[in-house]
């Protein structure tokens, strides 16, 4: 006779041990960090290979001007002599048309944008690939993980119940007149009793 699952002890937890890309060059990387998190006592090897085994969507892309935000924060007052950190990034790097001067920077991503690369080598940069990272720095020496905002994305503008007072989530129509039906009517989705028209 089984036992009864109830609440939290019900709830499925699931923690990935393989990735569901199909992308070759993805899959050696896995193989290469998986190795290099076995193999030395570096935490920076095993955070990288936790993330190579991440959802496209839980792999976040970061722009061009946040990472040389970031990384000037960091190096301001690092003596001159010292050598910045490599900006290390387990998703996509965008370019961002705001940012007028790239600083000279290394960075090592997954993939970047056509533009963004152009940008950071013709600053004097490095776009860099996580093996050629494997062999300049195999423990994360002078490195410095990023990743970008998952909040980000467009869908998340959109939860919650818009038109209900209170609420900011972005509706997915374009007239106001249809979602602030909502709350008014009963007919509307539901009733809400705090309702009051906007002056």
């Amino acid at each position: 006779m089984g036992v009864e699952q109830r609440d939290i002890a019900k709830k499925k937890r699931t923690i990935r041990s393989h990735s569901l890309s199909t992308n070759p060059y993805h899959k050696l990387l896995i193989k290469l960090y998986k190795y290099l998190a076995a193999r030395t006592k570096s935490k920076f090897n095993r955070t990288v290979y936790q993330r190579l085994l991440k959802s496209r969507e839980n792999r976040c892309p970061i722009s061009l001007s946040r990472i040389a935000t970031v990384l000037r924060r960091k190096t301001v007052w690092q003596s001159p002599k010292a050598e910045a950190p490599i900006a290390v990034i387990v998703a996509d790097v965008l370019d961002d048309i705001r940012l007028v001067q790239v600083p000279q920077l290394r960075i090592v991503a997954l993939r970047f944008s056509k533009s963004a690369r152009a940008r950071i080598e013709g600053a004097g940069g490095q776009a860099l690939t996580f093996d050629q990272l494997a062999q300049i720095a195999p423990t994360g020496k002078n490195t410095f993980l990023l990743r970008g905002r998952r909040a980000g994305r467009e869908k998340v503008k959109h939860y919650g119940a818009a038109g209900t007072p209170g609420s900011h989530a972005k509706p997915y129509v374009s007239s106001r007149g249809a979602e602030i039906g909502r709350g008014r009517r009963n007919s509307t989705g539901f009733k809400s009793k705090a309702f009051k028209h906007r002056q």
